[in-house]
């Protein structure tokens, strides 16, 4: 099996509002647009996505321009946290390297969410290419069980994550055969 893992394009922040509620940015639009053109999407069966407005744009947009198949999974939600504009990076890498921050979904009850949920999608596609649509700290923690990968490397890997971008791994052999950040 190979999953295609892909973090959302771009958003408008809006401070008035939680993340879960951003939508698409115009230039996040145009990138999830260009994302869809990609050749490799041929081969794969259908999309999974957050059921987050940024998350469900991108997808669309692959979905619609692939005749995929588009199945909206409310577990493959970002960590819930509240709004942080200033220090949210070093928040951000606190929680990833384990620390519990107040007011941030616990970190093993997040990925367990998000894992359990990509199994299932996996469970389901047994032997096909899949897509799941997500977010940048839940797509780490689910990379950084599979790939055991220690708090410091999460960090560098959440860090390194571009607006929209792509991973391929293959869950059953637990290898990344393409990172995030690749052409």
């Amino acid at each position: 099996m190979r999953l295609y893992l892909v973090r959302h394009a771009s958003v408008t922040v809006r401070a008035g509002l939680p993340p879960a509620q951003w939508h698409l940015s115009p230039e996040g639009r145009a990138a999830a647009g260009a994302l869809a053109d990609a050749p490799f999407w041929s081969g794969v069966r259908g999309i999974h996505a957050s059921a987050e407005p940024k998350a469900i744009g991108t997808a669309q947009r692959i979905a619609a321009r692939n005749g995929l198949p588009l199945r909206i999974e409310p577990e493959l939600r970002e960590v819930e946290r509240p709004w942080q504009d200033a220090g949210y990076a070093e928040t951000a890498r606190r929680y990833l390297e384990g620390e519990a921050v107040a007011g941030w979904e616990p970190r093993g009850e997040a990925l367990s969410r998000v894992r359990g949920c990509i199994e299932r999608i996996a469970a389901r596609h047994a032997g096909l290419e899949v897509a799941v649509v997500s977010h940048g700290l839940a797509l780490t923690l689910y990379l950084s069980d599979l790939l055991g990968l220690d708090g410091e490397a999460s960090h560098r890997l959440w860090s390194e994550l571009a607006f929209p971008d792509l991973a391929v791994v293959d869950p059953e052999a637990r290898r990344m055969e393409r990172s995030f950040g690749q052409p």
